[in-house]
């Protein structure tokens, strides 16, 4: 039976993360930019299709409201914290964090990321916010809603990638690279592959 992963993390700044993760890091023509070692920051969404991710729900904390000339600066949401459910492909047994895992004895998570471009996004420090004073716990889980627009977007670029993945049965050593592509490893050289399959992440 395919398992269900549980990840949560900090973001940063709660709406920069949220356009992360559909779009990675982008520069005005829409090109995606590369991290310092010469891979493409193409975001969460694609690097868990990149992982053949069935199916994703994600959920956070309000976002901060929109500046008013009256209030150009509201205040932001005591505390932030992101969460994403992910169900993984059948027989994927593999425990696959945002951030590279150490297997040494004892296993520790790294900052290294998995995700390129995604430890520029995220605290790592451990901090989620700071509230005036005590709340029980019932409470701030409440403050967590579902993001549909996140969902959503997992599920159109779910509909990009599965029909490439069927044109790719027959071909292993293809569909390895396209999925490599998709989490932007440059040596797959992801620009080209997509080109070759006419495949974009976004409209």
């Amino acid at each position: 039976m395919a398992k269900v992963e549980i990840l949560v993390y900090a973001p940063l700044d709660l709406k920069d993360f949220i356009e992360f993760c559909i779009l990675g890091k982008r520069d005005a023509s829409g090109t995606p930019l590369k991290d310092e070692n010469g891979n493409d920051i193409l975001g969460v969404i694609s690097w868990l299709h990149g992982w053949n991710a069935q199916e994703a729900h994600f959920f956070h904390t309000p976002l901060p409201p929109e500046p008013t000339p009256e209030n150009p600066n509201p205040p932001k949401h005591p505390w932030t914290f992101f969460m994403a459910l992910v169900r993984k492909r059948e027989g994927d047994n593999t425990v696959r964090p945002w951030f590279i895992t150490d297997t040494s004895a004892p296993p520790k998570i790294i900052v290294q990321p998995d995700i390129f471009g995604i430890d520029k996004v995220l605290r790592i420090d451990g901090e989620l916010g700071m509230l005036p004073d005590f709340l029980p716990i019932g409470e701030l889980l409440a403050q967590v809603t579902s993001d549909p627009v996140l969902d959503a977007a997992f599920m159109a670029t779910k509909q990009r990638v599965d029909p490439i993945l069927k044109r790719l049965e027959n071909d292993p050593e293809g569909t390895k690279r396209f999925l490599a592509a998709l989490r932007g490893k440059k040596e797959s050289k992801p620009a080209e592959v997509f080109k070759e399959l006419n495949f974009s992440l976004q409209d």
